[in-house]
């Protein structure tokens, strides 16, 4: 096989844009995305229709513009025998906050909770009416996502949020590292013998106070571990009043985003 002159430098102009990252940005629109939030483990043999409920939503249209679904898997099941992988108590501790605001007597799995409130009838309630309602109210808050999809073991992600002058300042904002498609083989415990699987779980989640109350521009750096699949990983924010639980405005891409 003869190479030629013009072979090699075609080739040597085009590597520098195969090794490139893709330049990814996404931003919030005018409409109110809503929050779904699930609290579910792997030690709960009630808690597998939750999970495969959940990861059914996406097949029946509700996408990004519409819902940001996360799985949070909380630690007080881990006792009896299987400890769940993707259990933190830092999400044990989220659900006991949600209780308290919603004056629950205790906390239990799985729990739905939809814009910060408790939402028992999943069921049997019709979430695309709920969707509906939320998705016409003009969204409270600015959010803006900036990071480069490369292969580098920490992820660095530009964020920026504008509250609304009409709603009252003291919100949060919460970003989080999901992953989908994840499967279990659990081997003690209630699901004994069973393979579970998982969609939004929650792999790492950073509060981030409003320093000026109503905007801020951070970088947020997170260790990208082995064993998370990049091509299954997502990231979100959403901005949420830690008095009564309001979610202004979600915003969710996946990882790997499209140059």
């Amino acid at each position: 096989m003869r190479i030629t002159k013009s072979f090699l430098l075609a080739a040597l102009l085009l590597a520098p844009m195969a090794l490139q990252a893709a330049q990814c940005n996404v931003k919030s629109g005018s409409k109110r995305v809503a929050l779904l939030e699930l609290y579910t483990s792997e030690g709960c043999s009630s808690c597998p229709p939750a999970d495969k409920w959940l990861s059914s939503l996406a097949k029946e249209g509700i996408g990004a513009d519409k819902l940001l679904p996360l799985s949070l898997h909380v630690d007080y099941w881990n006792y009896i025998g299987w400890r769940d992988p993707y259990s933190e108590p830092q999400y044990t501790q989220r659900q006991r906050e949600i209780a308290q605001r919603n004056r629950l007597r205790s906390i239990y799995t799985p729990q739905l909770v939809f814009n910060g409130r408790d939402f028992r009838s999943w069921r049997r309630q019709n979430i695309q009416l709920l969707l509906n309602e939320v998705n016409e109210w003009p969204a409270a808050a600015n959010l803006s996502l900036d990071w480069k999809a490369s292969s580098a073991n920490t992820l660095a992600v530009d964020v920026s949020a504008q509250i609304s002058q009409q709603v009252d300042a003291g919100s949060v904002l919460f970003f989080a590292l999901y992953e989908n498609a994840l499967v279990s083989n659990v081997s003690a415990g209630e699901n004994s013998g069973r393979a579970l699987h998982h969609d939004y779980v929650v792999r790492e989640m950073l509060v981030i106070p409003f320093l000026d109350k109503r905007q801020f521009s951070k970088q947020v750096k997170i260790d990208i571990k082995p064993e998370w699949q990049r091509k299954n990983l997502g990231i979100a924010v959403f901005v949420q009043n830690r008095k009564d639980g309001e979610v202004l405005q979600a915003l969710s891409s996946p990882l790997q985003c499209q140059s």
